[in-house]
């Protein structure tokens, strides 16, 4: 029996040397016994490795997994495990050992035996595939793009973390297992679920661009939706049977790209549709001299035939171009390689294959060439400007004129002259026939006077009295109404006559100047219209970076700021007048909006007006068009200043009556609180019992009577000032003219308890009139008083600031309050009241308003009823 098991063992010893590697090892690690198979490995003959260390041999590729295996062993556990060792310290060989571990009875390890079959063919394999399967999978978790896996019918199995961060954390994707996005609404709108299908259906890899998502963006205060573009690439991937397994879909973020060609589109649109409504004719030529485009104020102009019949004109061998010299001025343009104006005259009757015009015409021609950004070709640029109509009226203009100069010098000019001594007036008979009258009726000074205007008899008097006083000459346009009723303009020329030393007489001439007054107003007005039409096209130009750099500036534009700028420099700093003015935050808004900026801006060194237009362009740059209108400001000021004067002198009389007028409102709306309080101190003075309160009372009198005074002084100024049209403006100190102010209203404020504050720090002095000034705090204080709240102690606080050029002056109450939603439209009229207050009269804040205006300025008031009243008034300087 012990031999047959003696035999077994053999044969099975037998079968594990065949396959296995085995070998023996004691308890301190050394080889006790190996079989072939293992020495064959180790490249040793048994008797060289009997006896050594174990680790010499086959050393663990894995310190730590060796040590635990060594301690399960001392622990009298077997172990199976796949452990790589070191063959000879450096071929690596993969065993898939078996261990068993042989105890003494004590229950100590003596040895233990090794058994392992040679798996590094097959472990080597499968190592590198996970080597490889990490290694791509950290490939594509870092790439660019997002990439995302599905199955066949839309679920989602994976995606990397650039996937992730375009859904964002909160999406379905990554919140709802198993969501189902082919059928959400959105997707199937932009198109990526279909596409999703036609993939799937179609087996073919589709690439399209998706409006995909929104997302917020700030400028400012202002939060817009930005749309975010990607674009979508669908792809199967097939198994071993050539099924189609998975689907995977990559998003690569195209947004900026998009963004970029939608505003690209704009812009080309933009300036398209800023080209073809221009007020002027646009031609552009090829550096060969041939059409390429015309706007359609040039077809209008031109009655221009079809683009496909216009493409055979070429401005260097046209017969009509050649014989007016146009092709030498395209020439010119080319090579100077600057800007030509000129003006010419053109008869289009000789030539019907371009235009229908069919008459002589006059041009006013800017050339100018231009490198296009894109081809980099030259290219010729023609604004055409016909003032056909504006030359014409010029040579009518001086036809006129010269018309005038002959009829002035043969035409009825009658004279007149007045005794002194008997004030008998005597015509000429031209003067007869100019004022409709017949010869033979006598005239005095009165009766001559009669034919005149108000005003213009008025003017006349005052200019004849001042001949007889001091010898004056004098010489007027006035009006008259002659004896057949008709208006006419004439001009009175006068001069005094002396007789031994002694004035005597004053004679002169009387000549009908009416066709001649308007045709002169009708050649001023036509003439501002010509000056500003040709301000529309007389523009400099800049073409500049978003930081400013500056590509390319005309000589208009080099003359605005003043010197020759090289190319590359900085606006800001060739320009330096721009800093602190509005210029860089619209230069902003143009760049983000991209949307063209207009504005003005004045610039106070050099008293210059300019405006500006920032338009974006397509190649991200900004187009900056700067034109001076300084003279149209100046010119617009002149005319507004003559037109005022000339009204104020020919409504003379009516303005008298008027300053009475105002004078009358002003005196007694002004003065009224200060006689209330004289009247106050009179009946104090009256009641006291003793003598000092009398005297007390008689010096309080005095002080008041002294500012009615002071008041009526100014008063009678203001009115002799409006005479001059005018009014005085003195640089007042807001501190002390409240002041003044609360001494004329003493007692009022001392009755009444009201407490007044002010703050003046931020602008304490202005340039305005006196008395105007005085008068409107003054209106303010005794509304405040007058309209206080019984509920409350009375209180009015006075402040003043600036804002930009202007000084802003505040006056709030704490009063009963104003219900604007009824009265706010009468607030400033003519004698209106709101309240039933006796004493309220409705003047104040009608002449406040007349003040403030009058000056340029403006008022308006806040208010709800029960909560006071703030006025606001802005005083502009002139």
């Amino acid at each position: 029996m012990l031999e047959q098991h003696y035999r077994r063992l053999q044969q099975l010893e037998a079968a594990v040397n065949a396959c296995a590697l085995s070998v023996n090892i004691d308890a301190a690690e050394c080889i006790t016994t190996l079989n072939t198979r293992m020495a064959n490995a180790l490249q040793r003959s048994p008797e060289n490795i009997t006896g050594q260390n174990f680790r010499e041999f086959l050393a663990p590729a894995d310190e730590a997994q060796w040590t635990q295996i060594w301690q399960q062993l001392l622990a009298g556990k077997p172990v199976q495990e796949q452990v790589c060792f070191l063959l000879n310290g450096h071929t690596a060989c993969w065993l898939e050992l078996a261990i068993n571990p042989v105890m003494d009875s004590g229950g100590s390890m003596m040895e233990c035996l090794l058994i392992g079959l040679d798996i590094t063919d097959r472990k080597l394999p499968e190592l590198q595939l996970m080597e490889d399967e990490q290694y791509f999978r950290q490939i594509l978790e870092n790439l660019p793009i997002g990439l995302q896996q599905f199955t066949p019918d839309g679920v989602c199995v994976e995606m990397n973390s650039r996937q992730r961060e375009i859904w964002g954390a909160q999406h379905a994707f990554l919140t709802i297992p198993g969501y189902k996005w082919l059928e959400d609404r959105f997707y199937r709108l932009n198109g990526l679920a279909r596409m999703f299908e036609e993939a799937r259906d179609t087996g073919k890899t589709l690439k399209r661009e998706i409006l995909l998502n929104y997302t917020e963006k700030t400028y400012g205060n202002v939060t817009r939706l930005s749309p975010l573009y990607y674009e979508a690439t669908i792809f199967a991937v097939t198994d071993r049977h050539s099924r189609m397994s998975n689907y995977f879909l990559i998003l690569d973020d195209i947004t900026e790209k998009k963004v970029a060609e939608i505003s690209l589109q704009k812009s080309e649109r933009l300036l398209d549709n800023i080209i073809e409504n221009l007020p002027i004719g646009y031609i552009q030529f090829d550096n060969f001299g041939f059409i390429r485009r015309i706007n359609q104020t040039q077809r209008f102009f031109f009655n221009s035939p079809h683009p496909a019949a216009r493409r055979n004109f070429n401005v260097m061998n046209d017969e009509l171009a050649t014989r007016f010299e146009l092709d030498k001025l395209f020439l010119q343009a080319l090579e100077e390689g600057k800007p030509l104006r000129v003006e010419k005259q053109i008869d289009f009757s000789e030539d019907e294959r371009w235009t229908t015009v069919g008459r002589e015409v006059y041009l006013d021609l800017t050339v100018f060439p231009v490198i296009e950004p894109v081809d980099k070709e030259m290219i010729v640029v023609a604004l055409v400007n016909d003032i056909t109509d504006k030359k014409m009226q010029e040579l009518e203009n001086i036809k006129n004129q010269q018309f005038l100069l002959q009829t002035g010098e043969i035409g009825r000019i009658g004279g007149w002259e007045l005794d002194v001594e008997t004030r008998k007036v005597r015509w000429s008979y031209e003067s007869y026939k100019i004022h409709d009258c017949d010869p033979n009726t006598p005239i005095t000074f009165e009766s001559a006077m009669d034919f005149y205007t108000p005003e213009a008899r008025h003017m006349l008097d005052s200019l004849v009295k001042q001949c007889l006083e001091s010898g004056k000459p004098f010489d007027a346009q006035l009006t008259i109404v002659t004896a057949g009723e008709q208006t006419k303009r004439v001009r009175s020329i006068g001069q005094p006559g002396y007789s031994n030393g002694k004035l005597v007489r004053v004679f002169g001439v009387v000549q009908d100047v009416t066709e001649q007054s308007e045709i002169k107003e009708a050649l001023t007005r036509n003439t501002e219209l010509m000056r500003l039409f040709f301000d529309t096209i007389d523009m400099g130009y800049a073409a500049m970076e978003k930081d400013g750099k500056l590509n390319f500036l005309n000589q208009k534009a080099e003359k605005m700021i003043g010197q020759k700028v090289e190319m590359g420099s900085n606006i800001f700093e060739v320009f330096p007048r721009l800093s602190g003015t509005v210029f860089y935050a619209r230069l902003q808004e143009c760049i983000h909006l991209q949307l063209s900026q207009s504005f003005g801006i004045y610039f106070p060194k050099p008293d210059k007006w300019y405006d500006f237009l920032l338009t974006p362009m397509q190649d991200g740059g900004i187009s900056v068009f700067m034109r001076d209108i300084t003279e149209s400001r100046k010119m617009q000021k002149d005319l507004r200043k003559a037109n005022d004067q000339l009204s104020n002198l020919n409504k003379n009389l009516v303005n008298q009556n008027k300053q009475l007028e105002d004078f009358a409102h002003i005196t007694s709306h002004n003065l009224r609180a200060p006689i209330a309080n004289l009247r106050a101190l009179m009946q104090m003075h009256n009641e006291a019992t003793s003598h000092q309160e009398r005297e007390l009372y008689l010096g309080m009198l005095h002080e008041v009577i002294k500012k009615i005074d002071e008041t009526l002084n100014d008063l009678v100024e203001v009115v002799q000032i409006r005479k001059d049209v005018n009014v005085e403006k003195e640089r007042l100190s807001f501190t002390d003219r409240l002041q003044k102010v609360k001494d004329i209203l003493l007692v009022d404020i001392e009755t009444s308890n009201i407490r007044i504050t002010d703050d003046f720090d931020q602008a304490p002095v202005i340039e305005y009139p006196r008395v105007y000034l005085d008068s409107i705090l003054q209106n303010f204080i005794t509304n405040a008083i007058r309209y206080r709240s019984p509920e409350r102690s009375p209180e009015l606080h006075i402040q003043t600031r600036k804002e930009s050029e202007n000084i802003v002056l505040t006056v709030q109450d704490n009063g009963v309050g104003i219900d604007m939603e009824r009265f706010g439209n009468k607030l400033f009229g003519f004698r209106k009241t709101f309240h039933r207050n006796k004493d309220a009269k409705g003047i104040g804040l009608f002449i406040t308003k007349t003040q403030v205006e009058a000056m340029g300025g403006s008022i308006k008031a806040e208010s709800s009823l029960g909560h006071g009243t703030k006025f606001i008034i802005t005083f502009r300087p002139e």
